[in-house]
């Protein structure tokens, strides 16, 4: 099962403040943010019109789960300490789910990919869960395979795509991504320790071919779900 903590970057809710004293009879979604635009500056991010963060969300960072409200949510991006607005979009969370929420693309054309933290049954004993996310606006569509290995564990996705949950042995894996065409290049997780129960998000960010001055090239993270 999906564990829940918040990083300190955030504030520990989206709930108003008086709702606080009969938070657990409130129906609440959670729901981790994550800068994944390579060229993005620190974020300020608002929920129904709340600052939800204290500390610009800089690229590469991502808060951990916050707590919602359900229903329909209006989230707005902007850079942090400006007063403009680059990206808005309408959410609907549901009761007791887990989200995670990727800003993607370029910052001039920034895009929002929403995927859900569960799945339709939890990993059986002895297993873990893992999912691979291509998030680079610039790189080939990306598999997933132990390396060294033959054939992949992944389908292979193109830019803003994800595959679902599948269940793996928990057990400490050398991944690298690998491209069809052959023209990316491969990127290695060593040592990757996947535990007995938990899920797991293996993404691909940054730039293939990084602009003038960007520094932000292709790279690969793992991330437990907790």
């Amino acid at each position: 099962m999906v564990g829940l903590a918040t990083m300190p970057l955030l504030l520990t809710s989206c709930l108003d403040d008086d709702a606080s004293n009969n938070v657990q009879d409130i129906p609440v979604s959670y729901v981790a943010l994550y800068n994944a635009s390579p060229n993005a500056p620190g974020l300020t991010i608002t929920a129904d019109s709340r600052t939800v963060n204290n500390q610009p969300l800089t690229y590469a960072g991502n808060t951990g789960y916050l707590r919602f409200f359900t229903g329909k949510r209006t989230l707005t991006f902007g850079p942090s300490g400006a007063n403009n607005v680059v990206l808005d979009t309408v959410v609907t969370l549901l009761n007791n789910r887990t989200y995670s929420l990727f800003v993607v693309n370029n910052f001039e054309h920034p895009e929002v990919l929403m995927l859900t933290d569960t799945s339709a049954a939890a990993p059986a004993p002895g297993k873990a869960m893992i999912r691979f996310v291509n998030l680079s606006p610039d790189a080939s569509p990306l598999a997933l395979k132990v390396k060294d290995a033959e054939g992949n564990i992944t389908d292979s996705k193109a830019f803003k795509n994800a595959t679902p949950f599948t269940e793996i042995d928990a057990k400490t894996y050398n991944f690298q991504t690998t491209s069809i065409e052959g023209t990316t290049p491969a990127l290695n997780l060593p040592n990757v320790t996947l535990t007995e129960g938990w899920y797991y998000t293996i993404l691909v960010r940054g730039y293939k071919t990084p602009p003038a001055g960007n520094t932000n090239v292709l790279s690969a993270e793992v991330i437990r779900h907790e």
